[in-house]
């Protein structure tokens, strides 16, 4: 439990400024003050303090969530102790014709800074309260703005203070006092009034502290209130013991603290120096007794998630949220489990207004009441069907500010009224559409959209994200788009995006994978004069907003397998990142918690949204991974699935796939049979439409002992399947070079692999069937981060497949072979330790942990089992990394070694790798793969990777410069700076879009060995795989050629 001891530092002089410690030791005579009379909020404490010395009234932990309680007494004392040692640097006004001295205040929302601002208040000065998520211009203009003469600094904060003051001379900054200067005993109550001499008259009118707004349209705006207009504003408290989550310097966070101060009912202050997670909240829940419970949504939905967290706010009085709405599912839900959610409605320039304070039985939870002294003060305008915006008349007490002519404010807060409750409103959205985040963050969009929608190619823009964690955009481009793909669209209208939001904060800024192409010719809700109704147009759209969060979640092309030192050095460098930003350059290890570097919610969302785009993991990563994992250690352990029990299951659900698509039934007659190796002129091939399954089809369809090659693809019908083979064959410049003859041998045909008859007709089955000679599987999805149970698909095709070469093997005197086509991530994680990865099946856990590989790994054993019960000779041809073909050089120009090497032209360098890519050019794995699919070998693993490999920096480098690229060669570290500072426009130097995916593998010093492969039954059954390539001037020449002449094309 919480005590009432305090901290006696080595050196205890009662009092900072020895010349007062009399003062304190002294009995001092105080007249109690009534309410009614109160004129300052340094009197309101001092008040209280006088009538109720020993009286606990807020509570902060002097470690973890071992709380202290302080009393009035204490309180006040504190904050005349830090007031007189200031006294020196910001002296103590002495009379109300001196001009208030404008204080600001950064750090953040711990003992040091309360006590700080009411010693502020106890001296006469103005205190500006500055968010710690406010970026430094945003701090300049506001100490401009205020004329704020000084700004102490939390120790965390002073290098971006020390960096305003650099830009702004006038100011000057100082240390936030520490508690060894204010908590020590207090012996008895002094005269702490440092106002005496001032004219509470004149003081009661003055400001007593500025809030700001969050910047959404431009540069934050200051909010004045005024000392009367807070007293007002305090005096209306629900009077119950709180405990609040709510930072002091956002004004529900203040107003709240102060509220309690006046009901006389403790508050206990969230511990600043912890996360905001469950197991925090739940822990002080548990071990303290409260009434009401102050928190952001986003809180509630933390301890929502959990049984007891539930059970907590269900025990409560109140649930009162604030800073942003709460979503209605959330709201539903917690209500529905007895939970007392209350809503309340204010703003900084009327102070509060309504709250959802309601009978029992009422669970309108989210519907605002009026109350008797409210109501003659509030009137509402109507501003569409249903809608109104809230506005107040002059003379209610807390107003602090007029935008009409007759002396109201109007709010530009819209609401609808509750359909049979008088007096409820419904809180729907800012007039100046302002959307708030999850977190509390706001953002108006208006600006962004206005701009992005100046491009030629965008018609309507619109941004979304309301009660979400970052946001989105919904683009209606223009007709002149008409027939782009919507990826198309995106990257020629992402300059323009960039260059929008390149002064929005970190919270606001919007990413390619939330950008939504809709129809150029859509109908969508505008006004008269042609503007969005933006509900309207929101309301339209939700299915494809909700779309763009979910997928939000999915793979990204450029993510990637990561051992687990480059998943710690990638996690350094994201930690260094995001503490910089808070606290300049912070020395750390990889077991130091996240929060104590200054890492907060909104860095904590940002970090995972990197975790998304550049690793590749089958972990889900909830909202608040950051900090259910907080360390470098612990977070690489999860993501890698290390010692985990979740791993543990995963590879017993691998274990049950398997089982589940390895029961074969011996379908071979007993008549001798030339196994894979027949008469038969047929070979079936699915994944026409990939790069590799284009090239097999060209390789095959070329061979003389081939008749047909049946091309299986994903089509409504016969026609669509022929068009997608055709124009992925002809992509890669293998299709023209063929006879009418060799055209002759394509069928394709629409297929459902899942199925047990492929989805061919009947007739069309026993047709394959008929000359069946092979099988080449190179077909699977490629998303990775869906999980491995979403594959299942996939893998009852890989029986159905071999069951196909059964069925044909029944019919004929031969038995077709079945060849699956596998990838290297199936066996990412087998230990170095062992040396090279063997020909061989594979071990559950040697799969990268993302349900890709996982399938990889379970079709691996299914094709194992198959080959040892089936009678079909099955082959899993294990395939590493494809690069360009050697005829051609076609070479996909987004893959991240093409971006790589394009830097030569857009930054003038490259990195000196120490890496020995094993590389295989496409045309030669289609030949390898050909060549072992119509070998007459039986069932085997064969890893189809280049056993000649070269030297980045010896072989390829020199070999790009002899194609005619210029460029300077430059250690890897050096070359990410470089790559960061360069042509921020994705258009004119598409690789800045892959910065942070290449700095996870080159933004450090030292690098692990490349991986290494045994292939000797690869070369065994392929002459292509046995005397491939070596990387030669002729071979760059080409790929580079085909870049610079098209993609590269300046």
């Amino acid at each position: 439990m919480a005590s009432t001891a305090a901290v006696v530092p080595k050196s205890s002089p009662l009092l900072t400024n020895p010349s007062h410690s009399d003062q304190e030791s002294a009995t001092a005579e105080h007249v109690e003050m009534d309410d009614s009379a109160l004129q300052t909020v340094d009197a309101l404490l001092r008040s209280r303090a006088t009538t109720y010395p020993n009286l606990p009234i807020v509570s902060y932990p002097k470690s973890g969530v071992d709380y202290v309680d302080y009393t009035y007494q204490q309180l006040d004392v504190f904050a005349y102790r830090v007031a007189r040692h200031l006294e020196s640097s910001i002296p103590t006004r002495t009379t109300s014709a001196q001009k208030r001295t404008t204080v600001a205040l950064l750090g953040p929302s711990n003992l040091e800074y309360l006590v700080t601002l009411l010693a502020l208040f106890k001296a006469g000065h103005t205190v500006l309260f500055l968010s710690i998520r406010i970026p430094p211009p945003a701090i300049e203009a506001l100490i401009e703005a205020t004329g704020t003469s000084f700004l102490i600094a939390d120790p965390r904060y002073v290098e971006t203070a020390l960096a305003v003051e650099k830009v702004k001379p006038g100011l000057r900054v100082l240390d936030m006092p520490t508690r060894d200067v204010f908590e020590f005993p207090v012996s008895v109550h002094v005269d702490t009034q440092l106002d005496a001499a001032l004219d509470v008259k004149v003081e009661t009118n003055e400001i007593v502290y500025i809030i700001h707004s969050s910047g959404s349209t431009g540069v934050p705006k200051a909010i004045y209130q005024k000392q009367s207009a807070a007293l007002s504003n305090f005096s209306v408290h629900p009077d119950m013991k709180a405990f609040i989550t709510l930072p002091l310097y956002h004004n529900h966070g203040i107003c709240n603290f102060f509220r309690a101060v006046w009901s006389r009912k403790q508050i206990h202050l969230f511990n600043a120096d912890l996360p905001l997670t469950s197991d925090a909240l739940v822990s002080v829940m548990r071990s303290y007794s409260f009434e009401i419970f102050y928190g952001v949504p986003y809180a509630l939905k933390l301890l929502a998630e959990s049984d007891e967290g539930m059970k907590i706010l269900a025990a409560l009085k109140v649930v009162m949220y604030g800073g942003s709405a709460c979503p209605d599912d959330l709201g539903n839900l917690l209500v529905d489990n007895g939970v007392n959610l209350v809503s309340h409605y204010g703003a900084t320039e009327v102070g509060q207004l309504m709250t959802s304070f309601r009978p029992a039985g009422d669970k309108a939870w989210n519907y605002v009441r009026e109350n008797d002294k409210l109501a003659p003060f509030l009137f509402w305008l109507p501003q569409g069907p249903g809608l109104f915006e809230c506005c107040v008349k002059q003379g209610w007490p807390a107003k602090t500010a007029t935008n009409m002519d007759d002396g109201s404010y109007r709010t530009k807060d819209l609401f609808e009224p509750h359909p049979t409750i008088p007096r409820a409103w419904k809180y729907i959205a800012r007039q100046d559409d302002t959307i708030v985040l999850v977190n509390g963050e706001k953002f108006n969009p208006v600006v962004t959209e206005g701009k992005i929608r100046s491009s030629r190619l965008v018609t309507e823009a619109v941004v979304f994200g309301a009660q979400q964690p970052y946001l989105g955009l919904l683009v209606i481009p223009s007709p002149a788009t008409a027939g782009w793909s919507p990826e198309q669209i995106i990257d020629e209208i992402w300059a323009v995006v960039d260059a929008t939001q390149a002064e929005n904060d970190a919270f606001a800024q919007l990413s390619k994978e939330m950008c939504v192409i809709l129809p150029h010719d859509v109908a969508y809700p505008t006004t008269d004069k042609g503007s969005i109704i933006r509900q309207a147009f929101y309301k339209k759209f939700a299915r494809e907003m909700e779309t763009a969060y979910t997928n939000s979640n999915a793979s990204n092309e450029h993510a990637q397998v990561m051992s687990e030192e480059q998943l710690r050095e990638f996690l350094r460098g994201l930690l260094s990142k995001a503490s910089a930003g808070a606290q300049g350059s912070v020395e750390f290890d990889d077991d130091t918690n996240f929060f104590a570097l200054g890492v907060d919610s909104l860095r904590a969302i940002q970090i995972r949204a990197e975790l998304l785009k550049s690793v590749k993991t089958a972990r889900k990563l909830t909202q608040n991974v950051v900090f259910e994992h907080p360390s470098v250690r612990e977070l690489s352990a999860y993501l890698l699935g290390a010692g985990d029990v979740e791993t543990e299951d995963i590879e017993a659900e691998m274990r049950e796939l398997v089982k589940k698509y390895s029961n074969f039934k011996s379908e071979v007659q007993d008549a001798p049979k030339n196994l894979g190796q027949n008469d038969g002129g047929f070979v079936l091939v699915t994944g026409s439409t990939g790069s590799l399954g284009a090239h097999l089809v060209a390789k095959l369809v070329r061979d003389n002992s081939i008749e047909r090659v049946y091309c299986l693809v994903r089509a409504s019908d016969s026609d669509i399947a022929a068009k997608r083979t055709t124009e992925s064959m002809t992509q890669r410049k293998v299709y023209d070079g063929l006879s009418p003859e060799e055209r002759k041998k394509i069928i394709s045909l629409p297929c459902d692999l899942s199925r047990a008859d492929l989805g061919l007709e009947k007739l069309i089955y026993q047709e394959v069937c008929s000359g069946l000679r092979a099988v080449i599987h190179s077909a699977w999805p490629v998303n990775f981060n869906i999980k491995l149970s979403t594959f299942e698909d996939s893998l009852a095709g890989v029986k159905n497949l071999i069951n196909l070469c059964q069925q044909a093997s029944s019919s004929s005197n031969t038995t077709p072979s079945f060849n699956f086509c596998s990838s290297v991530s199936a066996v990412v994680r087998h230990p170095d330790a062992e040396g090279p990865v063997p020909e061989a099946e594979p071990r559950p856990e040697w799969a990268q942990g993302m349900g890709y590989a996982q399938s990889k790994s379970v079709a691996e054993a299914i094709c194992a089992r198959a080959g040892e019960t089936s009678g079909v000779p099955v082959r899993v041809l294990r395939i590493g990394q494809i690069v360009a073909d050697t005829e051609h050089g076609v070479w996909n120009a987004t893959e991240g070694v093409v971006m790589c090497m394009q830097t030569a032209l857009t930054v003038g360098a490259l990195p000196k790798l120490q890496e020995e890519p094993s590389w295989l050019p496409v045309d030669v794995v289609a030949q390898g793969v050909s060549e072992i699919s119509l070998s007459g070998a039986g069932s085997l693993f064969a890893n189809v990777a280049n056993h000649r490999l070269f030297s980045w920096t010896n072989d390829l480098l020199p070999a790009l410069r002899g194609a005619g690229l210029k460029f300077e060669e430059v250690e890897p570290k050096e070359w990410i700076r470089r790559l960061r500072e360069s042509n921020p426009d994705p258009v004119a130097n598409p690789p800045i879009r892959l910065v942070d995916f290449f700095a996870t593998k080159y933004d450090k010093e030292s690098f692990a060995p490349s991986k290494r492969y045994v292939t000797e039954n690869a070369r065994s059954l392929s002459q292509a795989l046995a005397d491939p390539p070596l990387l030669d001037q002729e071979f760059v020449n080409k790929f580079v050629g085909q870049f610079l002449s098209g993609p590269w094309k300046t």
